[in-house]
């Protein structure tokens, strides 16, 4: 028996355990995939096995893995491991009688026990066995607990566990082909893009700059900032086309009216060429059904015509409210907010409602080749790749501490409590990202995290507010590094 075994069991989701034997072989071998790479590319030491319809991942970081984990496509849930002992009613009883005590003291709770393979007994027996030691403590209430106890029997072991996190669900990515995103930065693009790494798709990116390095780098901030979140197990490739000299030409030769759609043709058609060369299977977009001019359904209709592979669209009968809510749910609206909206070139009477044939007689106005040439031109970028030095200049980065900052640790609270720099402050990256303009604008801040990717932007954004805020460059060994060193400086010590 182990009351404190540093594990986790990740569930395995509906969509995949009712495929078909093949199907559901090579989802679980990639999804098996995936966790692994989310955990090794967060640091983590770990051992994997799969339970039947489980990952059991023993780790001494559980809560770094819980975290992690929570983000990975596929998994319906993380239960972090509050202890584990032989699979006997007896035993579980004894055993989750002395580690839920406290928990359910005095509280409504209930026991959910489920087996994974045959045993002697049934689960009911395991609920009515644990629930009996717990009964003096509590009150029993199975419509409406305060606390659930869970069991899961695998063989002869019982796994016994009270939190249980929420999963990202969905498919594991990469079981569905290919797709190649547009990605503007903005709030839509890369909602959508997440929706398709939802739903299995391996997510490759396409960013047409209008307006110059500034605005594409903060497109590169918000792709980085998803993929470091939600492509674990995929290698998200960013091209970066200049489209500024397209938008100076079709500005000049085309027809006033049909600005903003001549401009998404020559979008589709740029990632359509781009999606041959990854062998991407389809096209998406963050085009809602009547968001702007150009999203009419006459005119979806047209551009569609002008597509040379097929155009996805996951946000066609979404409400703005809604992507800007699921935007800041995944965590990409904080950077998203920063970008400008630099689609729209329409002024007065913009077409609503184009021709194919009208379509056809603006792009003859313009120069064939030019399109060619910014395609020729292109960048690209292996995301995963990036490194903070890669996304912002020099002058947001500190490497050591002084008198009289506000040092702002962004990592988790568990990570916190188990070592900090002394006096440091504890506010979570993505609580920071909400809370950094209720700062004291008088102060000095220093921020640091786990791997030095997420607090550059936010001192980002607190630098170009006016706030004297500065990155820790590196992750949290290179902090370890610099405290020591500061301490040895102080004692005299080489």
């Amino acid at each position: 028996m182990n009351e404190r075994p540093g594990a986790l069991l990740a569930l395995i989701g509906p969509d995949i355990v009712v495929k078909s034997r093949r199907t559901r072989t090579r989802f679980i071998a990639q999804l098996e995939h995936n966790v692994r790479d989310a955990l090794s590319r967060a640091g983590s030491t770990f051992a994997l096995r799969r339970l039947g319809t489980r990952f059991l991942v023993e780790t001494a970081a559980v809560d770094a893995a819980a975290s992690v984990l929570s983000h990975v496509f596929g998994l319906a849930a993380i239960c972090p491991v509050d202890a584990v002992c032989r699979a006997d009613p007896g035993e579980i009883a004894l055993v989750g009688g002395r580690v839920f005590a406290e928990a359910v003291r005095g509280r409504r709770f209930a026991v959910r026990a489920k087996r994974l393979t045959p045993e002697p007994f049934t689960s009911r027996d395991v609920e009515v066995a644990l629930g009996a030691a717990l009964a003096p403590l509590a009150k029993v209430d199975l419509d409406a607990p305060e606390v659930t106890v869970r069991v899961e029997l695998v063989g002869d072991t019982a796994f016994l566990s009270r939190e249980r996190l929420a999963g990202a669900g969905g498919l594991p990515a990469g079981v569905q082909g290919k797709v190649l995103a547009l990605i503007s930065g903005g709030f839509d693009s890369p909602v959508a893009a997440w929706r398709m790494l939802r739903r299995g798709a391996e997510v490759h990116f396409l960013h047409c700059s209008l307006a110059g390095r500034a605005q594409e780098r903060l497109a590169v901030q918000v792709v980085k900032l998803l993929c470091e979140l939600w492509a674990h197990g995929t290698r998200p490739r960013l091209y970066l086309v200049d489209f500024a000299p397209l938008v100076e030409e079709l500005k000049r030769r085309t027809a006033r009216p049909y600005w903003q759609l001549v401009l998404k043709v020559l979008f589709y058609r740029a990632a359509s060429a781009l999606a041959r060369i990854e062998r991407a299977d389809m096209v998406v977009t963050g085009e809602a059904l009547g968001q702007v001019s150009s999203q009419t359904l006459a005119n979806l209709a047209t551009l569609d015509r002008f597509a040379e592979v097929p155009v996805l669209r996951p946000l066609a009968g979404f409400d703005k409210a809604e992507i800007v809510a699921e935007a800041r749910r995944i965590g990409t609206a904080p950077l998203s907010e920063r970008v400008p909206e630099l689609c729209g070139l329409s002024g007065a009477k913009p077409a609503i409602a184009a021709r194919v044939g009208q379509l056809e007689a603006e792009l003859a106005k313009l120069e064939p080749e030019m399109l060619a040439r910014a395609l020729d031109s292109r960048r690209t970028l292996d995301v995963m790749a990036l490194k903070a030095e890669d996304l912002r200049e020099p002058y947001l980065f500190v490497d050591r501490f002084g008198e009289g900052e506000v040092v702002i640790d962004c990592r988790t609270p568990a990570e916190y409590r188990r070592w900090h720099v002394p006096g440091a402050v504890n506010i979570p990256a993505d609580e920071l990202m909400e809370r950094w303009r209720s700062l004291d604008r008088d102060k000095r801040y220093v921020l640091y995290c786990t791997f030095g990717t997420r607090t550059p932007l936010v001192a980002e954004l607190m630098q170009q507010a006016g706030f004297d805020a500065y990155a820790f460059r590196g992750g949290i060994a290179a902090v370890e590094r610099a405290v020591e060193a500061e301490w040895r400086r102080a004692f005299g010590e080489t």
